[in-house]
């Protein structure tokens, strides 16, 4: 089993994007209540991973699915692994990156998007937007841009979390770094919580990176916290690091 640290970017759409997401999901009432909540909120542009659906669709944010993004991730993810996820929110003229610390996913079933079609049980996920396809047909069309590699990213599993392994913080996620234009790392933060978590993902572990790995607005590369490479890293098994991040999640 294996551990995950991947960064999301929350960031504006453009304007064109923005219009054209209005009118795609103009007959599904949610889609309005996603908008509003976006700007000051840790989801993802087209909300993946599937924080939003999950809360407001299943009542349980740690129903969250996976299956757009980070398809190198999710092809190698397997029931069992861990995915520590953190929200990047720039400010307007993204010279500043805030770095908020969402928790963690338990991997619970590792399935395809055809298979929320094919099988009764994943029904509810059928509603969702971080779907690629709709009985075999492109499904995408409400949150623009659409993705023009989406067969690609259909060879990567449909990952659905375990809730009862799960804990996910959307609401008030602990910032833990800031990211200036012009530096080649994050800052992170000095409060006694923020330390534990920077110790446990990174220093004990050997890590020199952190999250930011380039001064570009897009890398913010995977990192596989329990092995680099064919070795296995330094610090906590993934028993005692889950024990940990519950701990750090309360």
């Amino acid at each position: 089993m294996n551990a995950y640290l991947c960064t999301y970017r929350q960031q504006p759409p453009r304007p064109c994007d923005l219009l054209k997401t209005r009118n795609a999901g103009k007959e599904d009432p949610l889609i309005g209540r996603f908008l509003s909540e976006y700007a000051n909120g840790h989801y993802d542009w087209g909300d993946d991973p599937a924080f939003f659906a999950a809360k407001h669709k299943l009542g349980d944010v740690r129903k969250a699915s996976w299956g757009v993004c980070r398809p190198d991730v999710r092809t190698v993810s397997e029931p069992g692994d861990v995915v520590v996820f953190f929200c990047a929110h720039p400010n307007k003229e993204r010279t500043i990156w805030t770095y908020s610390f969402i928790e963690f996913g338990t991997v619970g079933e590792r399935i395809w998007h055809k298979d929320v079609w094919k099988n009764r049980r994943y029904a509810p996920y059928r509603s969702f937007y971080n779907l690629l396809i709709n009985k075999h047909e492109q499904q995408e069309g409400i949150f623009w841009p659409i993705h023009t590699n989406w067969k690609r990213r259909l060879e990567s599993p449909y990952i659905i979390f375990d809730a009862a392994k799960s804990v996910f913080n959307l609401d008030s996620p602990h910032v833990v770094a800031e990211w200036h234009k012009g530096d080649k790392k994050e800052i992170w933060k000095l409060d006694r919580r923020t330390k534990k978590i920077e110790r446990v993902l990174f220093a004990e572990r050997g890590i020199d990176r952190r999250l930011r790995t380039s001064q570009t607005g897009y890398a913010h590369t995977k990192l596989n916290l329990l092995r680099d490479g064919r070795n296995v890293r330094p610090g906590r098994s993934l028993p005692e690091l889950l024990k940990v991040l519950k701990e750090l999640a309360i």
